[in-house]
């Protein structure tokens, strides 16, 4: 499999976007037998037209989304820019799949209807689902990836929730040559793919001792070690009624919850980081960003720009070695950034794009999006994962 990457910054006039990037793939041709577009996209474009012509254009389909910040090969991290990359080959196949409008009840429903219409379609097993769910606050992010889970035999999942980069643009999903924001597209690929994963997250502790989640419920936490999910924030000195005051995202997203999941027993050793969405003086609980177990255990941690750059090196010096590993071959490298790292790194949002750039190993193309929540296993055996949803992490595929 080889992949190709093109890049615009026409946002006015959708047609000219489509005609630039394919261009640019002409050029950096030739096509194999299948293929699949990924496309991350700026919010300030007509998304109707550019997503409808993009797929007519191309000979097989396209997924994507919007995104705050785009990566590439070039130019690392960018604004107001449309990313495209084209997947192809002879010995790879790929096969996609939307839902219908999703609702809490017919989620299971719709999403194994989807899967089984990609899955069939497909002549080998699949080696890799990428998923792009549509923003939507009714649905915990983690029932997509547990789903999807159950339903493939624990196929290794990546991809992220859209993003956008103004506070009130449009945060959308493409499939099937639409926008969409209540629906979840999936692209599955087979053949000569091994994909290998690296998941990086906050490194600094605020409170080292780890407490026991007592009571929890989907993204709610209500109790840590018996005592409501405030009086613990407090009991570590943090300003609890300052917070809540405050209600700021940027605040939260500063000191998240460094959590080591109960729910799998596949113990792989890796924590994983929820932001807190807010806080509920009423009942002590708290909501977070992806779902909390009980008996899970947490501790509070600290997000600060240090973190973000160290942790982004220590991201592809890991790809770098699982390539090595592995034997080599490898063409394409996807990154999901959260855009809580983007929001911390304040006037130098580019620094995770320039360090991947400058250590990407060479042959390898490089895309990818800031997301408002990223999919990617924290461990693998034989071909099956352990695939969780994360939090202010940084994470990266190899193909």
């Amino acid at each position: 499999m080889r992949s190709i990457v093109a890049v615009t910054y026409e946002m006015d006039d959708a047609k000219k976007a489509v005609s630039d990037l394919l261009s640019q793939i002409e050029k950096k041709g030739p096509l194999g037998k299948n293929g699949l577009g990924i496309v991350y996209c700026d919010v300030e474009v007509n998304h109707e037209e550019f997503i409808a012509t993009l797929r007519e254009k191309l000979p097989f389909d396209v997924v994507g989304c919007t995104s705050a910040a785009t990566f590439d090969t070039e130019n690392g991290t960018q604004i107001i820019s449309i990313v495209l990359l084209v997947l192809t080959g002879d010995d790879v196949e790929f096969s996609s799949a939307v839902t219908g409008v999703l609702t809490a009840e017919n989620l299971r429903q719709e999403l194994g209807a989807a899967y089984e219409r990609a899955s069939s379609a497909l002549r080998e097993p699949c080696k890799l689902i990428f998923l792009i769910p549509s923003f939507m606050d009714f649905i915990p992010m983690d029932n997509y990836v547990d789903i999807l889970s159950e339903l493939s035999g624990d196929v290794p999942i990546f991809g992220g929730l859209p993003s956008s980069s103004v506070a009130d643009g449009d945060i959308l999903m493409y499939a099937s040559g639409r926008p969409f924001n209540d629906r979840v597209a999936i692209a599955l690929i087979s053949g000569g793919v091994r994909p290998v994963f690296s998941i990086q997250n906050v490194l600094s502790t605020y409170s080292e001792q780890k407490r026991v989640v007592t009571k929890a419920d989907k993204n709610i936490i209500y109790t840590v070690d018996d005592m409501p999910f405030v009086d613990y924030l407090r009991s570590v000195g943090m300003s609890v009624d300052e917070l809540i005051a405050q209600g700021d995202l940027a605040v939260y997203v500063s000191t998240p919850l460094k959590v080591n999941l109960s729910k799998n027993n596949y113990n792989d050793g890796i924590p994983i980081v929820r932001t807190i969405k807010t806080l509920n003086p009423s009942d002590g609980s708290g909501a977070l960003f992806g779902a909390i177990s009980e008996k899970s255990t947490v501790s509070i941690a600290t997000m600060k720009r240090q973190d973000i750059q160290d942790s982004c090196k220590m991201a592809i010096e890991e790809i770098r070695e699982k390539i090595a590993a592995a034997g080599g071959g490898y063409t394409t490298l996807l990154c999901v950034s959260c855009c809580g790292r983007y929001m911390v790194m304040a006037d130098d949002k580019d620094v995770e794009g320039r360090i991947i750039v400058e250590n990407l190993p060479k042959g390898l193309t490089f895309s990818g999006f800031y997301a408002y929540g990223e999919f990617c296993p924290t461990a693998t055996r034989d071909g099956k994962a352990v695939n969780r949803v994360h939090n202010e992490s940084i994470i990266m595929c190899a193909l």
